[in-house]
């Protein structure tokens, strides 16, 4: 690497670009306003200094646009995650400003440039870029509903005992809630009982037609997932929900070298915790905290699902035990299994769909 290397640090208004020179050296730093104008004037202090080489920290949030933009230019963006911004900071000691975050993402990639491109969903594949934003509608429908059912659990146990007494405590919350639709009100209600109850008999109708709404997106999610072609389905465990997950984190499956980087970036790879093996194999592995934890508890569910299901994961999982693991351990090492097997299916799906894309050229 002989060029500059520049960082982006990006925020809600504006993005702060740091460059560097193949020695980490900071050469320049400089703000833009984050909207296209900033991305034509950030593209110019980039082109100015020959900079190829770009690393984003949040690309797939407030990044996300001008990831695109650099993306689309001919740049070679890459994904910088904060903890490695944060590591170059604390090598220095220096402080937490853009400007530092900027220059700290440029030395992150120098130190290890290959880290992988940026997400920019759009560039890769504008259908998964659709169900990202369906599986975002729903999660938020998700979340939602599960505070207001908390919050409908608290309420009901503080209604007045005459009432509280035709729920019964037997059942899901959401039960609970329909069941004032049947309760007999001819009983005397204080006026803190009257008010949650006027609050809460509403709540009925709004959760059924957010129910609703969540399956719809779900059925959009399903029909989306059958265009774009994807087998993930058809692994056991993996539904729906979970497939249009790990089409959206993964993104583009080739930036994955090998399986092994794949289980370290989603956080099923044992690291290695070990002292005094010389030029032999780590003695000691720890288990990995970090990674995507979505995409980690996305292969959890699976594996939990396979071993009550599947004769080949509970047979798996039995010879690890036979093999003095514990059970902990054959889950562990089962969710790594199910990263090969995941990752490789969508190595298959790209590569199966480069070659009709080609056909059909």
């Amino acid at each position: 690497m002989t060029s500059p290397v520049a960082g982006i640090d990006p925020h809600q208004d504006n993005f702060t670009v740091g460059i560097v020179d193949l020695h980490g050296v900071a050469v320049i730093h400089q703000a833009f306003d984050n909207t296209a104008t900033g991305f034509v004037e950030a593209m110019d202090l980039l082109s100015t200094h020959s900079v190829h080489l770009v690393g984003i920290e949040g690309s797939a949030k407030w990044g996300a646009h001008v990831a695109i933009a650099l993306a689309a230019t001919g740049f070679d963006t890459r994904e910088v995650p904060p903890q490695r911004t944060a590591a170059q900071r604390r090598s220095r000691r220096l402080d937490k400003t853009d400007a530092v975050d900027a220059i700290s993402a440029a030395r992150a990639v120098l130190a290890e440039p290959t880290l992988g491109p940026a997400q920019a969903l759009e560039l890769y594949d504008p259908l998964v870029a659709k169900i990202e934003a369906v599986l975002e509608h729903r999660r938020a429908l998700v979340e939602t509903r599960t505070l207001m059912l908390a919050y409908v659990a608290d309420q009901i146990t503080k209604l007045p005992t005459e009432i509280r007494d035709q729920l019964t405590s037997v059942g899901k919350i959401e039960s609970r809630l329909r069941r004032l639709e049947d309760i007999d009100m001819n009983v005397e209600l204080t006026d803190a009982g009257r008010y949650r109850l006027s609050w809460l008999m509403p709540l009925i109708d709004q959760d059924r037609l957010a129910r609703s709404e969540i399956r719809r997106l779900e059925r959009l999610i399903d029909d989306l997932l059958n265009e774009h072609g994807t087998t993930l389905r058809d692994e056991a465990g993996v539904g729906t929900i979970a497939a249009a997950t790990l089409l959206c984190e993964v993104g583009d499956p080739s930036r994955f070298a090998t399986e092994a980087k794949f289980a370290r970036w989603c956080g099923v790879g044992a690291v290695a915790l070990s002292s005094g093996e010389g030029t032999e194999q780590p003695n000691n592995h720890r288990l990995d905290f970090g990674g995507n934890r979505r995409i980690n508890s996305v292969l959890y569910m699976a594996s939990i699902t396979q071993a009550r299901c599947h004769p080949e994961a509970r047979q798996y999982l039995d010879r690890k035990t036979s093999e003095g693991k514990t059970r902990r351990s054959a889950r562990r090492a089962h969710k790594r299994h199910l990263a090969n097997r995941v990752i490789r299916r969508m190595w298959r799906d790209q590569h199966t769909q480069i070659s009709r894309q080609t056909t059909i050229a």
